[in-house]
């Protein structure tokens, strides 16, 4: 585990919201035409505790994501342990690897000043849209829950995730996105950049860029002073971008 940690990146990340984010497409000249389309969905299981909106599996530090790709390319399920406790993955899930139309990744996530271990497991295939409205149609369950791996489930289990819990699992989405990889000479590290919009009133824009652990904290540095010598003031605290998308589409789903 020790030399996993040591060889693991460390994955920086930046959001900007609304107008801010809006702003910053049009300074890093990001066009929608030259980014990758994609449409993502995110399974969880809602309920309203007061004035707040409960994600249960997002507070267990469980995300279940679906991307699907406008053009060509595979669609993709991920299952993400974030904050990850290391010591309690499977024996054979304690680095990162993979194989055909697949990838395990142990990596730490860095927004703004908080560090989260993470651990994600990565299927490609061609998956089907879930289908997110209650209805009474045979087999609508199971268009419902998310088409796991046995190998996702197991990673699911390390965090007394079971199949039963899947069962009541809701799709939640979906989410507009577009995805690029934008050159830029003032930063050391690849570049990417996301836009996520949910309706109308969700807009954000995650920047973001892998180091290893020596390089990270000076990469970070770099990629904030690079902001700021463009005119663009990240928001501090940073926040989360999937929990924010997901709290709204829980919202959105609660009221209808």
């Amino acid at each position: 585990m020790a030399d996993a940690l040591k060889n693991a990146d460390v994955e920086v990340k930046i959001s900007m919201f609304g107008e801010a984010a809006d702003s910053a497409c049009r300074t890093l000249g990001l066009e929608a035409d030259d980014g990758k389309g994609l449409t993502i969905y995110f399974w969880d299981k809602p309920w309203t505790g007061g004035d707040d909106i409960r994600l249960p599996l997002s507070e267990a530090g469980v995300v279940i994501r679906l991307r699907k790709a406008a053009k060509g390319d595979a669609d993709d399920l991920t299952v993400k342990l974030r904050p990850c406790v290391l010591d309690a993955l499977p024996a054979d899930w304690q680095a990162s690897r993979d194989g055909k139309d697949w990838e395990f990744k142990i990596e730490e996530d860095w927004t703004g000043r908080n560090r989260a271990w993470a651990a994600s497991l990565k299927v490609e295939d061609d998956f089907d849209r879930p289908t997110t409205e209650d209805g009474d149609v045979d087999g609508d369950r199971d268009s419902r829950r998310p088409r796991l791996t046995r190998d996702q489930q197991e990673l699911l289990a390390s965090v007394e995730i079971t199949d039963d819990d899947l069962d009541d699992l809701v799709p939640l989405g979906p989410v507009q996105a577009i995805k690029w990889k934008p050159s830029r000479r003032d930063l050391i590290h690849p570049l990417t950049a996301e836009f996520w919009s949910v309706g109308p009133d969700l807009r954000l824009l995650e920047l973001s860029l892998r180091a290893h652990p020596a390089e990270a904290s000076s990469a970070q540095d770099l990629l904030e002073r690079t902001l700021l010598d463009l005119g663009l003031q990240p928001p501090s605290p940073q926040t989360s971008k999937t929990r924010s998308v997901l709290t709204a589409l829980a919202r959105a789903h609660l009221e209808v």
